[in-house]
């Protein structure tokens, strides 16, 4: 079976979201992993929105880092695996068990433009 990929990031990260969890339930979570959350985001968006901030891609890789250095990829592990792994009901885990989120199509960016060339 080929592989298939999407350009709908937006579809590919809320799939089976709505078809899952209700609108109505809610979680307590500590305000300040919610703000360090958001703080996340601020950041990401702050670099991301100006083309100017990414000219090339040495610029992005800088930015990024990794999980090892002070960049952005450490917020985004920090965001994820840590503070958001706290603020998760462990239904949710449970949900993540069962597959209910996966998808059947990869984000374009998986697929090998490599294949693509002559």
């Amino acid at each position: 079976m080929e592989q298939e990929f999407s350009n709908n990031i937006v579809e590919l990260a809320y799939h089976g979201i709505d078809e899952n969890i209700s609108p109505d339930q809610t979680t307590v979570v500590s305000l300040r992993d919610l703000m360090r959350v958001h703080a996340t985001l601020a950041e990401l968006m702050q670099f991301f929105h100006q083309p100017l901030h990414m000219q090339t891609l040495e610029d992005v890789e800088d930015y990024m880092g990794t999980v090892d250095t002070n960049g952005a990829f450490k917020l985004l592990h920090a965001a994820r695996y840590e503070i958001m792994q706290r603020m998760l009901p462990k239904e949710v885990d449970e949900l993540f068990d069962r597959g209910v989120f996966d998808v059947s199509q990869s984000p374009y960016y998986f697929e090998d433009k490599s294949k693509n060339q002559t």
